[in-house]
Formats: structure tokens, C-alpha cells, sequence
């Protein structure tokens, strides 16, 4: 063959595989979308099939399901959330394991998505009810409310995490948020679970107790549960500030002030403890009731905390009275207490003023500030509180709601009065049927 014919036929050739590798590359290509859009579409299959599954109850599946989702969309925050929902709610694993894992997926869900909001508040609730760890749960829940508050799961999770770690000075904030985002129907048991979460927060932290495993089916609440529940915490969270306060302020209502005095003492050098008012407050209390009142006089000095709250002015209060023996303005602190829940009902309070008044030779405001205490005291014994217990039963009935109104008016709470009056009103006159 001549060196033309040669030329020719390699050019051809050289041709020939330059179109195969086009027709090749396109068919290739074809292929890889063919194949992407089938795994889209066997992946929203999943997607689908595990919600389902979830309306089924037939988690494992769901779970399944859902896995294989994530394989191919591992971002869909949606996605996250059913998957999680299906893990928690499955029944093949440790609830704890259950959880962490949950949790470990839901923390994928960065705060600026659209579920993050959700997910941290979801996050807060299996490190409240199943990790028992108090202080990571308010974390969370405090990242979702800043996030989106309007939903009502965190404030109501927020209200009961401080009745669960004897914080009831914090609740009142969250207990109104969470009854103005419920719906009308569920009104009356808000606003019961508020009266038991304000007068016998044993009977109010029941449920939870029930299901976080510290109080078995048909028994009744006790200190014994409470303290067990507070024990756990703590062994759960070491480290943790206001969980170590939590045990050592029940542990002073039970009188143990030696284990309480060591519950404080293993946290008071953690740099958040000088920040901590809860802390702060149980802290100094008891070392005012041990007689370290030179102790309890340098801590005050160093509260790096908030000064509006509750337990600041009726720890001031007792500082200025016992320390300082400055009785005016001990009486100015403990003023300012009693505006503030719980004090209120605080009828010690009221005997702290009464002491100091007496001091001051006031000795009728004095008298005034014991009746007081004495009526409001009155008011928390048994007697007076059973009537209540029974209107509580049926709250369909306008009679029962008016002695909340009325008792709560006895306490000068004017928001709880407009509320159980607003409840009353709401229900359905006599004769009218509803449907």
C-alpha cells in the first residue's frame, strides 16, 4: 500500500474511534442520569414507604427505610427527624442507646435549617426524659426557642425541666407561653398541671417520674422518688452546676444539710458557679443556716449573676438581716421577693420582714406581715387545699373552676384569677349541647 492509502486508512480509523468514544462518552452519561434518576426515585420510594411504616407503628421498617433515604439524600432534615422518630419509638434497642444515637443524627441538622428549631428541642427532650441530663436538655431547648419560640414542645419542656430540678422559681415565664400556645382544649389541664406544679410538685412530676422509670405503675410520688431522680441527674451530669444544686436544695428540705453541704462544695470552684443563681442562692442559704455567716457574706459579694430574679432579692434580703443587720434594707430586698413567684405564696418571707420591722420597732407593720404569713400558710394546709383537689376532677363544671378563681384571688395572683375566670366562661352554658 502506498504512503497515501496508508495515511487515508489510519485517518479513517482515527475517526472511527474519536465517534466511538463521543457515541461512548454520550451513551455513558445517558446511562449515569438513568441511573441517578432511578436512585431519586427509588430513594423517594423509601422516603414515602417510611413515613408510612411510621403511620403503621412498624418502626423497623420505617427505620429501614428511612436509612436508605439518608444513603442518597443524608441532609433532608425532614428525613432526619422521621428517621429519628422511628429509632426512639423502635423497640430493638436501650432506650439510652436508642437516644444517643438519635441525637447523634438530629445534630446534623445545622440551626440555620429549617427543622433546626425542631431538632433542638427534640434533642432537649431525649437528653431530659431518656439521658437524664438536665443541664444538656436546657441547653437545646434554650438554642430552640431562640431559634423559632413559637411553637409550644420547648416552652412546655422548659416549664417542666425546672419543676424536675427544683427550680420552680424559674417555671412561671414558660408555663404562660405554653398556655397561650394551647389550643382551648387542652386549657384546664395547663392550668391544673400550673396548680400542681406550683403547691405539690410531686403530684405534678408524676408522669414524668412514671416514665423516666423512677416511680412504678400505681404507686404514688414521695421524696424518696424525687430524691432518687435528682441522684440520677447528678450521676449523669457530674459537671453540672445547677444539677448538683438541684439534689443538694432537696436535700436541705429533707434536713440531710451535711450530704448538701458536700453536693455544693464538689462544684462551687466551677467557673460557672459564681454565674449560677441557683447556685448562688442555695449556697449562701445554707451556709446562713450552718452559721458561716462570713462565708456566706464573701459569696454574696462575689454573685456575678442576675440581680432581678426572685431568689437574688430573697437572698439579699436574708444576707442584709442576718450579716448585716441592716433591717431596712432588708426589708426593701424582701419586698421585692414576695412581687415575685413564688413569693407570693412564701409565707417565710413574710416572717423575715416581720422580724426585721420588729426590729425597727414597726411593730404594726410587723404584726400585718405575721397575719399575713398566717393566712397564706392557712391557705397551703390540707384542709383548705382538699376542696381544690376535688373541683380539679371536673373541670366541666363552672362551679369547680370559680374555687380555683377564688382561692387563687385569696393569693393576690390576679393573672391566675383572669385565667380560670376565662376557662369558666369558656364552657358551655347549662342546656347547650355541643358537638
Amino acid at each position: 500500500m502506498s504512503d497515501r492509502g496508508e495515511f487515508a486508512a489510519g485517518t479513517a480509523g482515527r475517526r472511527w474511534l474519536l465517534w466511538f468514544t463521543i457515541v461512548l462518552t454520550v451513551l455513558s452519561a445517558i446511562a449515569v442520569v438513568l441511573w441517578e434518576r432511578a436512585a431519586d426515585a427509588r430513594a423517594r420510594d423509601d422516603l414515602a414507604a417510611g413515613r408510612q411504616y411510621l403511620l403503621e407503628r412498624r418502626d423497623h421498617l420505617a427505620e429501614a427505610a428511612l436509612e436508605n433515604y439518608l444513603r442518597r439524600f443524608p441532609d433532608d432534615g425532614e428525613a432526619i427527624l422521621l428517621w429519628a422518630q422511628a429509632v426512639i419509638s423502635g423497640r430493638g434497642r436501650d432506650p439510652r442507646e436508642a437516644a444517643e444515637l438519635a441525637m447523634q443524627r438530629l445534630a446534623k441538622i445545622t440551626d440555620d435549617a429549617e427543622e433546626g428549631a425542631e431538632s433542638r428541642m427534640r434533642e432537649g427532650r431525649l437528653a431530659l426524659l431518656v439521658l437524664q441530663q438536665p443541664d444538656l436538655a436546657e441547653r437545646k431547648l434554650r438554642r430552640s426557642l431562640e431559634l423559632d419560640s413559637a411553637p409550644v414542645d420547648a416552652h412546655y419542656l422548659m416549664w417542666k425541666l425546672y419543676d424536675l430540678t427544683e427550680r420552680f422559681q424559674y417555671a412561671e415565664p414558660y408555663f404562660w407561653s405554653t398556655l397561650e400556645r394551647s389550643p382551648k382544649e387542652l386549657r384546664p389541664g395547663r392550668l391544673a398541671d400550673w396548680y400542681f406544679s406550683q403547691f405539690s410538685p410531686n403530684s405534678g412530676n408524676a408522669e414524668l417520674d412514671r416514665r423516666m422509670g423512677f416511680l412504678p405503675e400505681g404507686q404514688y410520688n414521695s421524696d424518696d422518688v424525687v430524691l432518687a431522680r435528682l441522684k440520677a441527674f447528678q450521676e449523669h451530669e457530674p459537671q453540672a452546676v445547677s444539677t448538683a444544686t438541684a439534689r443538694a436544695a432537696f436535700l436541705v428540705h429533707l434536713r440531710d444539710r451535711e450530704t448538701a453541704l458536700q453536693v455544693l462544695e464538689a462544684v462551687s470552684a466551677n467557673p460557672d458557679a459564681v454565674t449560677n443563681i441557683f447556685f448562688l442562692a442555695t449556697w449562701i442559704d445554707l451556709l446562713l443556716e450552718l452559721g458561716r455567716l462570713d462565708d456566706a457574706k464573701a459569696w454574696f459579694e462575689r454573685w456575678g449573676a442576675a440581680k432581678d430574679h426572685f431568689l437574688y432579692h430573697r437572698t439579699a434580703g436574708r444576707v442584709l438581716q442576718i450579716v448585716d443587720r441592716n433591717d431596712q434594707a432588708a426589708i426593701s430586698e424582701l419586698n421585692q421577693a414576695l412581687e415575685i413567684w413564688p413569693g407570693p405564696v412564701d409565707w417565710s418571707l413574710l416572717h423575715f420582714r416581720a422580724q426585721s420591722e420588729a426590729r425597727l420597732g414597726q411593730r404594726e407593720a410587723a404584726e400585718k406581715s405575721r397575719a399575713r404569713a398566717k393566712e397564706i400558710e392557712l391557705l397551703m394546709e390540707l384542709e383548705a387545699q382538699q376542696p381544690l383537689r376535688r373541683a380539679l376532677l371536673d373541670l366541666s363544671r363552672a362551679d369547680n373552676v370559680g374555687v380555683l378563681a377564688e382561692f387563687y384571688r385569696q393569693l393576690n395572683r390576679p393573672r391566675e384569677v383572669e385565667a380560670w375566670k376565662q376557662l369558666q366562661a369558656d364552657l358551655p352554658s347549662p342546656g347547650q349541647k355541643v358537638y
